[in-house]
């Protein structure tokens, strides 16, 4: 009867802890590599510096997030694979990112590219394991991002 209650006490605070967990904070990206470029949909990889700032490690899955660009609508990105990221600390991951783009966006974000630096924003659910215990978070997060951290190259881009 006692170990039916430490295990009851350990779900509890297990379950507590899980469901609610402080937003990540986006700082920044850098080393934008496009692998893919059409006028639906933008598949690329970029090095991603996120701070966790709970105390215990979250490993994000596969989430789905509305993306803006100085206040217009890019489209639906969707994270390609998981990564974890540590406690209390500032992780730097390269992941992989797929982006259904919006209507006529494609002469919008050719637009941006003159531009020195642009306001990112990213809305919608995140989705994380906490303890292996599925939680979803919903985030609306912006940040200004300076393009040339991102080392694009838009020769590539337009396929030349």
């Amino acid at each position: 009867m006692q170990n039916l209650k430490v295990v009851f006490l350990a779900l509890i605070v297990l379950f507590s802890v899980s469901s609610c967990f402080e937003e990540p904070e986006f700082r920044g990206a850098t080393n934008f590599k496009l692998d893919e470029f059409n006028q639906d949909h933008l598949q690329f990889n970029v090095d991603v510096s996120v701070f966790n700032p709970n105390g215990y490690a979250l490993k994000v899955r596969k989430s789905t997030f509305d993306v803006y660009i100085n206040d217009v609508y890019i489209g639906e990105a969707k994270l390609l694979d998981k990564y974890k990221m540590k406690s209390k600390r500032t992780t730097l991951d390269n992941v992989p990112v797929e982006v259904k783009l919006g209507q006529g966006v494609i002469f919008q974000l050719m637009k941006f590219m003159k531009d020195e630096s642009v306001e990112l924003r990213l809305k919608g659910k995140l989705k994380a394991s906490i303890l292996g215990i599925p939680n979803k978070q919903e985030i609306d997060q912006s940040k200004t991002v300076n393009l040339k951290d991102l080392n694009i190259d838009i020769g590539k881009m337009l396929g030349k």
